[in-house]
């Protein structure tokens, strides 16, 4: 323990100071620490026991480095908890409470995760505790597994969804009892059915960062600025405060009583947000480095799981199960990381609202709120390979691309960026391989697949073409599939013209109502969709709207 275990419960705050080395691998810290605050260096593993520390704060300053780690052959594990309660009057835009890397180096690293999932061979039946999933996996006993929810015929078109009709979600855990061969029996019977070929989500870990039951607030984990940013193999659970209700951030203001020096002043709230915005489960805010979330389970309770805001983050291999506002958020449209071979389970949470009703109000700030998988705000990012499972509020893929709000919007010079882009404003963009900036220019949407229920397969809003163009941007081996008993399988906004290689767009109930393709306020114009390879099945329409 870093402090006697005796001292109450957050009155102690630890301070590493700069050249200062600290290993804590205690197994029996009683303390709740207020804060941890590093400016030298904090390494968090086990050395011969499971860890575990609590505490309402860990700070990461300039030129810090905190280290949160296990050993790849050692069964021992790491837990961090996060507990403790927002202070309005020291911290009116709620910074504090989670772990903090401000400008600071901040890796979390555990063991990796060789199957992060398996889908069932055949349906898991309510009232059976057996799973048998396609072939052996390296799951534990006492690991847990997520089940997305596959209830069939949801009638989310009804315009007073979820309300009108006894909705319940069905995703529900597993934990492992045993496993043989294929066969894994849960601890627990199960109260649901989950469909065949759906997709066990393994999401045990070695590093657990969690918040607290008892805490009076949810943690969140941010990294701004230059250091490090590295989160792998992590399970992050109940974190993220920002919520899909409107965004209310706290407004500071100068004093205008005090007089300083010109660039100086002291700061007041001249309004006490509700809603603060960018308080996310795991969040790269302007990071000024090439970050990584890789192999992680983010299972939050507020607005968004994973985010990359106007930074270059790598997002692979995660799970992210029930995100309200959106599973993998990329947030400003400047963002050039990958998004790979992700897998998002929906819960049905979100407002089920499109981004276009708070997009003027909000001046483009407050998006993604529906209920999405992926949502992104640009074309800069490869998103290829990902899965999507359960139930999503609007949709599992979502691409809003309006330009305002965001064209003079520059894209970070960080590490691995494109040279043509590194520092470019995003009305400056203009790839010269492709007919103007399109999903292809220089990342794309390939080889992505949703089985759930949702209002739209693939949402596309604002994609502009020249008048000239052929092309547009291509949709490629997409796989779509509504278990619900209404909704659209693509639906385009303000868009005149996608290549689609190789869709398949399918329903799954008899006598159902969903439409392919709509094609929403094209301005005159038909949408276009030359050189298509595009699959439907069991749809009562293939076209609908400007189509």
């Amino acid at each position: 323990p870093i402090v006697d275990s005796s001292a109450p419960s957050h009155s102690v705050t630890v301070f590493i100071p700069f050249d200062e080395n600290v290993i804590f691998s205690a197994a029996a810290d009683s303390t709740i620490y207020d804060k941890i605050i590093v400016e030298g260096s904090l390494t968090i593993r086990p050395v011969d026991a499971n860890v575990r520390i609590a505490a309402g704060t860990i700070i990461v300053e300039k030129g810090g480095t905190l280290n949160i780690l296990t050993e790849e052959n050692s069964e021992h594990t790491v837990t961090v908890e996060i507990n403790g309660a927002l202070d309005d009057q020291a911290d009116p835009e709620e910074m504090m409470v989670g772990i903090l890397a401000l400008e600071g180096s901040l890796t979390i690293s555990g063991n990796e995760v060789h199957t992060k999932m398996a889908p069932l061979s055949q349906t898991a039946t309510a009232g059976s505790n057996v799973l048998v999933i396609n072939e052996a996996a390296e799951f534990a006993v006492g690991g847990e597994l997520t089940l997305p929810d596959t209830q069939e015929g949801l009638n989310v078109g009804h315009w007073n969804f979820p309300a009108c009709c006894s909705y319940t979600d069905q995703t529900e855990t597993c934990t492992i009892a045993a496993i043989d061969g294929n066969q894994i029996t849960c601890e627990q019977t199960l109260m649901y059915d989950h469909a065949i070929s759906s997709n066990a989500a393994y999401i045990s870990r070695s590093v657990v960062i969690r918040t607290s039951e008892a805490s009076t607030d949810r943690g969140h984990i941010l990294h701004t600025g230059a250091g490090k940013f590295e989160v792998r193999n992590a399970r992050v659970e109940h974190l993220g405060r920002t919520s899909t209700d409107l965004i209310d951030s706290t407004v500071m203001a100068p004093d205008g009583d005090l007089n300083f020096p010109p660039g100086q002043a002291k700061m007041i709230v001249s309004h006490q947000g509700s809603n603060q915005i960018a308080r996310y489960a795991v969040h790269a805010h302007h990071s000024l480095v090439e970050a990584y979330f890789s192999g992680n389970a983010v299972l939050p309770v507020g607005r968004d799981g994973m985010v990359a805001h106007n930074s270059r983050v790598h997002i692979l291999d995660n799970i992210v199960v029930g995100a309200n506002g959106t599973g993998i958020f990329l947030e400003d449209g400047t963002e050039t990381g990958p998004v790979l071979n992700n897998y998002i389970i929906g819960r049905g949470g979100g407002s089920r609202g499109g981004d276009d009703g708070r997009f003027s109000s909000q001046s483009g700030t407050d998006m993604a709120h529906g209920g999405f998988g992926i949502w992104c705000r640009g074309k800069l990012a490869l998103v290829q390979g990902n899965h999507a499972e359960g139930h999503f509020g609007v949709s599992p893929f979502a691409f809003f691309v309006h330009p305002n709000f965001i064209s003079d919007k520059v894209v970070p010079d960080i590490q691995g960026t494109p040279a043509e882009l590194a520092g470019k404003k995003l009305k400056d963009i203009e790839p010269t391989h492709t007919n103007g900036l399109q999903l292809q220019s220089y990342g794309g949407f390939i080889n992505n697949s949703a089985v759930a229920t949702f209002q739209v397969g693939i949402d596309l809003s604002y994609f502009s073409v020249s008048a000239d163009d052929e092309v547009g941007s291509i949709i490629q081996d997409a796989f779509i599939k509504n278990l619900a008993l209404n909704g659209r399988g693509i639906s385009t906004t303000h868009s005149r013209l996608f290549t689609l290689n190789d869709v398949t767009i399918q329903g799954t109930v008899a006598e159902n109502t969903i439409t392919g393709i709509w094609c929403n306020n094209c301005n005159g114009c038909t949408l276009q969709t030359p050189n298509t390879t595009l699959v439907f099945e069991n749809v009562a329409s293939n076209r609908g709207g400007n189509c």
